[in-house]
């Protein structure tokens, strides 16, 4: 049987055009870095503040300032995708992780998504571990024509928005990801195709847009993110697609909260850090509704991440938070997206 690619990935590259799907172009301004470059801007080694919720010009779509003592259930799913193991155990594809569930705390209005010494459930601690929560869900019966979509938030362009402080340790990686809510735009056959392509759907390069990274943030200690637009390998030469770029941030990401936000327009992502521009990116852009995928992951005890991620420590001191203090997401007021809620 085929292996199939988790969207998790296995490899970051850095700076990639996109074989698979033909030329695309970046946008660069003079002020925007290019792989593994510093951050030019006036960044500071401190809290960010909370911006006003209000930002004149959009219309708030989706808010989560964790306020309560468990995550809103009105909000998000809090098993890492539930539909995607069911999938996957049904063709007989071994889950990376033992304990799927969430493990997190909320401690003054912070959502701490967290790895600790004994959970998640592993076989021993370096092994590896997922802390996650997302936005949609699905199930897919007997057949792909039966799939039963899930949401609880999904939504085409707009701004999204976080504020939050990352992780560090060996093998550690916090993530910011939109992902295909459409699950037959996610899911692959044993043969790494997606469904939606097998069932004839369509052969639009937009529709296979695997994901897109608000960013990843790997934990070990070089304050590097990843922003990045994936597509999947079966679009004709078997080629896996990323298109992003890593710039080095001027501060220990670890110590202070900062505000991280992506616009999505059509053909164009944005990308910014505190208000400022990081990077921008023109190319294919999803055609559908994305949702949000928020989680802490310990992957280094997992070989198939050797090549980008260090070996996870037995001793690694625990616990490790990912820790988020709000998430927002808006659409322009004049246009108007779908969305599902």
């Amino acid at each position: 049987m085929g292996k199939i690619n988790d969207i998790t990935h296995g490899v970051i590259i850095l700076y990639a055009a996109i074989q698979a799907v033909g030329p695309l172009s970046s946008a660069f301004a003079s002020d925007v870095p290019v792989k593994g470059m510093p951050c030019r801007g006036s960044w500071a080694e401190r809290d960010t503040p909370r911006p006003p919720i209000e930002k004149p010009g959009w219309e708030l779509t989706f808010s989560d300032d964790f306020d309560g003592v468990r995550v809103k259930d009105r909000n998000w799913f809090t098993s890492y995708r539930a539909g995607r193991k069911d999938w996957f155990a049904r063709m007989g594809i071994p889950s990376r992780f033992e304990d799927p569930d969430a493990n997190y705390v909320i401690e003054d209005g912070i959502l701490k998504l967290r790895i600790d010494r004994d959970l998640p459930r592993r076989r021993k601690p370096s092994a590896p571990a997922v802390s996650s929560i997302q936005t949609s869900d699905h199930r897919i019966g007997a057949t792909t024509n039966d799939v039963q979509r899930l949401d609880k938030f999904a939504q085409k362009y707009g701004w999204w928005e976080i504020r939050c402080r990352m992780p560090k340790g060996d093998g550690l990686h916090a993530a910011f990801w939109l992902v295909q809510a459409d699950p037959l735009w996610q899911e692959y056959t044993v043969n790494n195709e997606r469904l939606g392509s097998v069932a004839g759907r369509s052969r639009n390069v937009s529709d296979y847009v695997v994901e897109i990274d608000i960013f990843e943030a790997l934990g070990r200690y070089d304050n590097q993110l990843a922003l990045t637009i994936h597509f999947p390998k079966d679009l004709g030469n078997g080629k896996f697609g990323q298109f992003g770029c890593c710039p080095t941030l001027p501060f220990d990401w670890s110590k202070n909260f900062h505000v991280y936000a992506m616009e999505w327009e059509e053909g164009r992502l944005t990308w910014y850090l505190d208000g400022q521009r990081l990077w921008v990116y023109e190319g294919p852009t999803p055609q559908k509704e994305m949702m949000i995928l928020l989680g802490q992951y310990q992957l280094g005890g997992h070989p198939k991440f050797a090549g980008w991620l260090k070996p996870t420590p037995d001793n690694l001191p625990y616990p490790r938070d990912f820790e988020i203090d709000y998430v927002r997401v808006y659409r322009r007021t004049t246009q108007a997206p779908q969305t599902s809620r």
